[in-house]
């Protein structure tokens, strides 16, 4: 008895072994069960924040260019939350150097004042920075870790390093350094022991890594770019519980009005007729008219529900849409223009294009034949005077001749085209041709009876009619007595027409589809001009195009 007594004992005692070792067991394994889950988890985790912070910083370039498209100033940097997290976006003004990260480091001497000539902003993460302005004797200078650095060099340097190799720096151009991993100190070479006031010169000096570089400017630094070819790029850092990631967009610009061959607010029952062909953006308010058998190469919009004359003909090889969207002319921002001016004249002013030298008359500058250099981008604005005779007064200017480099001219009223404009580089037939003429004004343009038959003009212009609010019929490019006399044979315009009012530039035998007064269009789209308009053209609204896209 005793015996199986001792026997059942021995067995529950195993039973009891048996079953502690299992549940031992099962803890191991729950356990070892957990931290796989818990892993899993953490590395989910991570992957999600990863992708957070991507959309983060995505969210931070939206920001950065809807600044752009508002035509704020740059360089600028922005500090913003969004969903999960955070991003710090810097917004610059220029193109890469190359499409790669690079090292950065050296000297670069500033200049104390922050005059347009001599530019200076260190940006912080979290959006604070430090200008000229800052730089006084009694400022201590500055060690930290910035993510960008803009700054134009007093005098031509080659104190900067880019991947090891000499970068020479123009005093002509603005650089732009911007990176997550750099480090800045900026002093004073020779500071007062006595009061501590800086006495010297002004010096940034620059370590960083994986960085990015644009140069925008006039002058002939490496990596240069034209004035009138201002891009952007932004770059987004996006944050999300200590994981980040970087996304950069390059070569972001504005659309400009040099995106279309043709445009207008009131059409004025003018017709296209046929044989001509227009190879850019066609737009008008009103109702567009057609006759015969023009050619469209690019889009033909109407913000009108219907047209004059017929389409049967027509050739539209992107279609004919109506009741497209209404733009309107009063955005051009001629105080802009004019702040962007290098050279303001007033009265009634003689542009001649002579080469790489424009020759002006102006009888207030007391010029006659005066020549200014074209070899650098240039915007020339003519205003108009508050005193004078009616003569002197008008802010018009008479243009002609052969152009060798890259202008804009602006006037606050007329432009008078008396001669043949060409490009030294013809860029009908030379698409790396660099030449480029804008004309601007706030009332009209117009062929003079002293200019040539067969008429050539190489150039985007723009009657926009802001001269006086109460015309209707202000803003027009057209000729003068384009109604009478002989055929004047063809009017060939290589670039584009914006205006308010549309002009005549000639009269036709609806029958014959001859020409009977004035001249006969040929108009040909400067398609570099869509990339690559004229120095500081208007800004067509809140458009832009974006270029290249990276992710660090």
């Amino acid at each position: 008895m005793n015996r199986k007594v001792k026997h059942h004992r021995d067995e529950a005692g195993m039973a009891l072994v048996v079953v502690m070792s299992f549940v031992t067991l099962l803890g191991s394994i729950a356990i070892g069960l957990q931290f796989v889950t818990g892993s899993h988890l953490k590395m989910t985790r991570i992957n999600t924040d990863s992708e957070k912070a991507f959309y983060v910083a995505e969210a931070g370039v939206e920001q950065a260019a809807q600044y752009v498209a508002q035509g704020s100033n740059v360089p600028a940097a922005f500090v913003g939350l969004f969903g999960d997290g955070a991003y710090v976006a810097t917004v610059i003004s220029g193109a890469s150097i190359t499409d790669s990260w690079h090292t950065v480091g050296g000297q670069i001497n500033i200049n104390p004042n922050n005059s347009a000539q001599h530019e200076f902003t260190v940006t912080m993460a979290d959006g604070s920075t430090i200008t000229r302005d800052t730089l006084t004797q009694d400022y201590p200078g500055f060690t930290g870790n910035p993510v960008m650095v803009h700054v134009k060099p007093k005098g031509n340097q080659n104190g900067l390093l880019v991947d090891g190799v000499t970068y020479e720096l123009s005093n002509s151009d603005a650089y732009d350094i911007v990176s997550d991993y750099m480090s800045a100190c900026i002093y004073n070479d020779n500071v007062n022991t006595n009061n501590g006031k800086a006495m010297g010169k002004w010096w940034i000096s620059v370590a960083a890594a994986e960085a990015n570089i644009a140069v925008n400017g006039m002058g002939s630094g490496s990596g240069n770019i034209g004035q009138s070819r201002i891009q952007y790029s932004i770059l987004s850092v996006g944050t999300v519980r200590g994981r980040s990631k970087v996304v950069m967009r390059e070569t972001l610009r504005q659309k400009t009005w040099a995106e279309y061959a043709m445009w207008m607010n009131a059409n004025n029952g003018i017709y296209f007729i046929a044989g001509e062909k227009f190879y850019g953006k066609v737009h008008s308010n009103d109702p567009l008219g057609f006759s015969g058998n023009p050619e469209f190469f690019d889009t033909c919009t109407s913000s009108a529900n219907s047209y004059v004359g017929s389409i049967a003909q027509c050739i539209f090889h992107n279609g004919f849409t109506r009741n497209a969207a209404e733009q309107t002319l009063q955005t051009v921002d001629f105080a802009r223009l004019k702040s962007k001016a290098t050279l303001t004249l007033e009265g009634l002013t003689y542009l001649t294009f002579n080469g790489t030298n424009l020759l002006i008359t102006n009888s207030r500058q007391g010029w006659t034949l005066q020549a200014v250099s074209c070899t650098a981008p240039q915007v020339i604005y003519v205003k108009t005077s508050a005193t004078g005779s009616s003569a002197t007064k008008p802010g018009d200017c008479n243009l002609g001749g052969t152009l060798n480099g890259r202008v804009t001219v602006v006037c606050e009223r007329d432009a008078y085209i008396t001669n043949h404009i060409v490009y030294a580089s013809d860029s009908k037939t030379n698409m790396l041709s660099d030449d480029a003429l804008g004309i601007i004004t706030k009332r009209d343009i117009a062929v003079t009876t002293a200019a040539p038959s067969n008429l050539k003009i190489y150039a985007h212009m723009m009657a926009t009619g802001q001269y006086d609010a109460s015309s209707t019929t202000d803003g027009s490019f057209g000729v003068v007595n384009y109604s009478v006399n002989n055929p004047r044979g063809m009017l060939m315009v290589h670039g584009g027409i914006i205006q308010d009012d549309r002009g005549a530039v000639g009269t036709f035998d609806s029958g014959t589809g001859q020409t009977t007064h004035g001249f006969y269009k040929n108009y040909t789209y400067d398609v570099r001009f869509k990339i690559d308009p004229p120095p500081e053209y208007p800004p067509l609204g809140d458009q832009l195009v974006f270029g290249t896209w990276r992710e660090r």
